[in-house]
């Protein structure tokens, strides 16, 4: 029996400010830890237990999703928890679990916190941090702003404080929203949808791992050996695909296409090994291209000229777009978060 899903297939652009650069409102902070120890550890929590934050200015983010800025003068990240099947909505909060990712959230009447272990490119300087920012946005919701100094912890290895005092963030060095916007180019999605009534065929492309930003982290793994196990685990035999995997596999192959999440895939990181490896988002910050070839899509920050690769995806018909080139790895302006499919 065929399966009928409805996918948004058009964008405009439009000139405008970020709703992420609006005021945010200023609450406390019980925890804010960041763990950059090794790649298996990598996490950051946030937790407020301010009588400030409410369940009826969280907004509905199974719709619209919610996400998480957290910067300081020296490192700048961003999550988005896409909207979906992954939050629940109980009596007395809004909550997000993703089994593949492990992250997760929560916001109630005087209760927030955020858990990202998936996808965590905040690389702690060798400086200490000082003061790290955080703020996040619950779909179109309140924007909550936690701003901690005088942590207990501030090594190249973790971040930690406890008990910050409600006080202004610092301003945000790039946009962060679920909403699909940055700090001067907007992209809107129209209202256009077109109806799928068949499954993909699965000849050579099997399924799609979550999207992603540059850095790869799937299995507890950085780069492509966690893509290629993550491939593995859930479509046995598979391997994260190469653009000329996707370039020779039917369009049939890519209609409709959903990720293990169960999101409709839009576009991919164009991995290819044939590619200068700072167009395929290598970490140029630990490693030299020429000496240590191995670490494409480990890109960990955004003040390296190290960039990507990707192609967008029409769901509706499975036809590849044109290469895009000179894409941020990580969050910001500029970034893009893409799939990785996976293929036999």
């Amino acid at each position: 029996m065929s399966k009928s899903w409805l996918v948004g297939v058009s964008a405009v652009l439009a000139v405008t400010v970020s709703p992420g650069l609006c005021r945010a409102k200023d609450i406390s902070a019980k925890k804010v830890s960041i763990n950059d120890a090794k790649p298996a550890k990598e996490q950051i929590a946030v937790q407020s237990n301010d009588a400030g934050v409410l369940l009826t200015d969280a907004d509905d983010p199974a719709t619209n999703g919610a996400s998480i800025h957290v910067y300081s003068a020296s490192d700048d990240f961003c999550a988005i928890l896409a909207p979906g099947a992954d939050w629940k909505k109980t009596k007395s909060a809004w909550k997000y679990a993703n089994a593949l990712t492990k992250n997760s959230a929560h916001v109630g009447d005087g209760k927030l916190s955020v858990k990202i272990k998936s996808g965590v490119t905040y690389p702690l300087s060798a400086t200490m941090q000082g003061t790290v920012n955080v703020q996040v946005q619950f779909g179109t919701g309140t924007r909550y702003c936690m701003r901690c100094s005088g942590a207990k912890k501030d090594t190249p290895q973790k971040f930690l404080a406890k008990a910050c005092a409600a006080a202004a963030c610092d301003a945000e060095p790039s946009s962060c929203s679920s909403l699909g916007t940055t700090t001067s180019t907007t992209v809107t999605a129209t209202t256009t949808t077109t109806a799928c009534t068949s499954s993909p065929t699965g000849t050579v492309v099997k399924g799609s791992l979550t999207s992603t930003q540059g850095r790869f982290n799937y299995n507890l793994m950085v780069g492509l050996p966690g893509a290629n196990s993550a491939c593995n685990t859930n479509f046995s035999g598979s391997h994260a695909c190469s653009i000329q995997d996707l370039q020779g596999a039917p369009a049939t192959d890519l209609t409709c296409l959903k990720d293990t999440a169960g999101m409709t895939v839009t576009s991919f990181w164009a991995i290819d090994s044939s590619a200068p490896h700072l167009s395929q988002c290598f970490d140029d910050v630990t490693f030299n291209e020429t000496t240590d070839p191995n670490h494409n899509w480990e890109y960990a920050t955004a003040h390296t000229g190290s960039r990507g690769q990707w192609v967008s995806v029409n769901p509706a018909t499975g036809a590849l777009g044109s290469l895009q080139t000179m894409q941020q790895c990580n969050f910001g302006t500029g970034s893009t978060s893409n799939w990785v499919g996976c293929c036999q």
